[in-house]
């Protein structure tokens, strides 16, 4: 199939993603978005993966949506429970089998890069090295360090060298580098050779077509809190759901919790206290989500660490404020008495937990008295919207065509 027909380039986003699948996270908002938000001489293809299993493999094929038309080839098929869990054994790895599949239908891809001016878009370390081969300037996003003295449920934790030595490449050989936490920016500009100036910050953005700010609701009820993502360990779940119980016995009519994700919270002990009063969506695609913001109050994190959490920017662009532990980017978009708190220490003790459950319900009274205005928080994160920051991504890979 020849697509090349009306465009002047073509951006190939290399992820391991069924983009009509239910696997969530910042990195899956980002390529979504990548995909959403083209310009509409852009050709975009993305060389993923097919979770229905029922797509053939190596075929390029056109998916029409609201802007038009891009074009997506799964080159393996990705059961879903195996996406929205962390790989335990190493040949499990989505990462690890979505690269040696790549490998598979590279004189494929290469093909396709070859028909016109191309570049490359990725989100991880690994993928750089596919990127050379396929032999086109490649755009590196990445999402922010892992904490080395901290729990993970990813393979990161028992190959730390691996993932630096992966860094390492992935960064000096890319064409440009964004990083979606200003720490990292700076970590990377100071310790690898040749990255200081084609590195820069730049969050993962909120689909603001989808965000809107909306008056709260159910004033009079429970409190509406809610978490959207996957529960990995470094969230520290357990952490969330004890907070969300102080909140319920504190709150005048209580606490509802609401949760979207494809990860099971039975699976730590602290949800059996609140599994009454929680809500399981389930998986949802973000219009779903946007709409679901228009019945909720509240967020929180509880994190050991991050980049910038989509989750969080969506929440604020609804005007729902969050109330956060420590992490230092969060206070780019979180403003004290005006869409949340972010709490000086960051642990899991009895005395920070019920810290943030007293800010989610200082919140709650400043929603409930008419204090606290929607549109006022949802303006924190006017520079994080896709519709300015997709840009900034597109113009990039614009530049390299023209300089290749």
């Amino acid at each position: 199939m020849n697509t090349s027909t009306n465009f002047r380039s073509t951006l190939i986003a290399l992820h391991a993603l069924d983009p009509f699948g239910s696997k969530v996270g910042g990195i899956e908002t980002h390529v979504r978005q990548v995909i959403r938000y083209r310009p509409a001489d852009l050709r975009v293809i993305l060389i993923g993966v097919d979770d229905s299993g029922q797509r053939k493999l190596g075929e390029l094929v056109e998916i029409q949506d609201e802007a038009g038309s891009y074009w997506f080839m799964p080159i393996m098929h990705c059961h879903t429970v195996a996406v929205n869990s962390a790989a335990k054994r190493l040949l499990q790895s989505v990462t690890l089998n979505f690269f040696k599949n790549v490998l598979r239908y590279l004189p494929r891809i290469r093909a396709l890069a070859r028909e016109m001016p191309a570049t490359l878009d990725i989100q991880r370390y690994e993928y750089s090295w596919l990127c050379q081969l396929i032999g086109v300037p490649y755009v590196l996003t990445t999402h922010g360090d892992m904490r080395p003295d901290q729990p993970m449920d990813s393979l990161l934790s028992k190959y730390p060298y691996l993932h630096r030595f992966n860094e390492g490449h992935a960064v000096r050989h890319a064409a440009h580098v964004y990083s979606v936490n200003k720490e990292q920016t700076e970590r990377i500009r100071k310790e690898i050779k040749g990255a200081a100036g084609k590195t820069e910050f730049m969050t993962v953005s909120v689909d603001d077509r989808l965000f809107q700010p909306t008056p709260y609701l159910q004033l009079d009820g429970p409190v509406q809190i809610a978490f959207v993502g996957r529960l990995d360990h470094f969230k520290r779940p357990g952490m969330m759901f004890d907070v969300i119980r102080r909140v319920d016995e504190l709150a005048p009519a209580g606490a509802r919790f609401h949760y979207v994700g494809a990860a099971d919270p039975t699976d730590f002990p602290e949800f059996a206290a609140i599994a009454g009063i929680t809500t399981r969506h389930g998986f949802k695609n973000s219009a779903q989500i946007a709409e679901l913001w228009r019945g909720w109050h509240l967020g929180l994190v509880t994190s050991t660490f991050e980049g910038m959490p989509v989750y969080v920017l969506e929440a604020l662009c609804s005007g729902r404020p969050v109330c956060s532990i420590h992490l230092p980017q969060m206070h780019l978009v979180i403003r004290d008495d005006v869409s949340g708190t972010v709490l000086p220490g960051n642990n899991d003790s009895a005395e920070l937990a019920q810290a943030l459950a007293n800010e989610l319900l200082r919140y709650w009274s400043r929603i409930r008295t008419g204090e606290l205005e929607p549109q006022a928080v949802s303006e924190r994160v006017v520079p994080y919207k896709a519709s300015r920051q997709m840009g900034v991504l597109y113009a990039r890979h614009a530049s390299l065509v023209r300089s290749a």
